[in-house]
């Protein structure tokens, strides 16, 4: 096998006639060795894993996982985790309270086993994101993740793991609080952002466009003032700008018409 199923690391190590993945602990191979190799206990006493010591495995989401890699990996992914949230947190401008939730909900989220099913750096930005969050400091998912390998997919479906497995109650952003970021990136005129202004507003007292996301309001809240005030923003244009596909566009634009008339 050149690669771990779960994580992609390629280095693995034999372990009672196991082949465990020493990135992730993941059992990739449990057949018994014809002759399995003798792991000396001067080899243990010093070996770079400090719970090499402790035996058996675990089953983890129907893998089998060696338990001494779960403690040594989570410790590792502690502190390189801690270090990515300051980093990305200095990036994106966030204040002091923020990263010290992000990195409270990491660590939570890491004892609660949800690395050994997801990538730890989805971890990561679903931690900041839920944290922002939290905080009333609204960031969509495409700001978050953006020029990382991090798909907004992957990070929406680790967000709602770590909530339920947490137990975690954010608030609902308000498309209006996002507005003038996304209106300075796509250069709106003044006349543009009050028709968007207005617009928002009446979705907002009538309460007939609910479930959507905070970004899907907006951006079809801005194609239409946009076409009204003709300072025509292209679909892809608005779509690329706030992470979201045209269709959405289209169909959002629709529900937003039918309130409006």
């Amino acid at each position: 096998m050149n690669k771990c199923p779960e994580c992609g690391n390629n280095d693995f190590r034999r372990i009672e006639g196991e082949e465990v993945c020493i990135a992730c602990g993941l059992v990739v191979e449990d057949r018994p060795l014809q002759n399995p190799s003798y792991i000396s206990q001067a080899t243990i006493n010093h070996a770079d894993q400090p719970f090499l010591m402790e035996a058996g495995s675990k089953m983890v989401n129907g893998k089998i996982i060696r338990t001494n890699w779960i403690y040594s990996t989570r410790e590792k992914n502690m502190q390189s985790g801690m270090s990515k949230i300051d980093m990305i947190a200095s990036k994106l401008k966030l204040p002091e309270m923020v990263i010290t939730e992000s990195k409270l909900i990491f660590k939570k989220s890491l004892y609660s086993n949800i690395a050994l099913s997801r990538g730890i750096n989805s971890i990561i930005y679903a931690s900041i994101y839920i944290a922002s969050n939290i905080h009333g400091i609204p960031k969509t998912p495409l700001e978050i993740t953006a020029y990382t390998e991090i798909k907004i997919t992957q990070l929406m479906n680790t967000y709602r793991k770590i909530k339920k497995t947490l137990n975690i109650k954010t608030k609902t952003i308000d498309p209006m609080d996002i507005l003038p970021r996304f209106a300075s990136k796509l250069e709106l005129t003044q006349e543009t952002i009050r028709e968007t202004t207005e617009i928002l507003i009446k979705i907002r007292e009538s309460g007939k466009i609910e479930g959507r996301k905070p970004e899907t309001i907006l951006a079809g809240a801005i194609y239409i003032a946009s076409k009204k005030t003709g300072q025509t923003k292209t679909q892809r244009k608005i779509a690329n700008t706030l992470g979201i596909i045209e269709a959405t566009i289209r169909k959002i634009e629709k529900q937003i018409n039918l309130l409006l008339t």
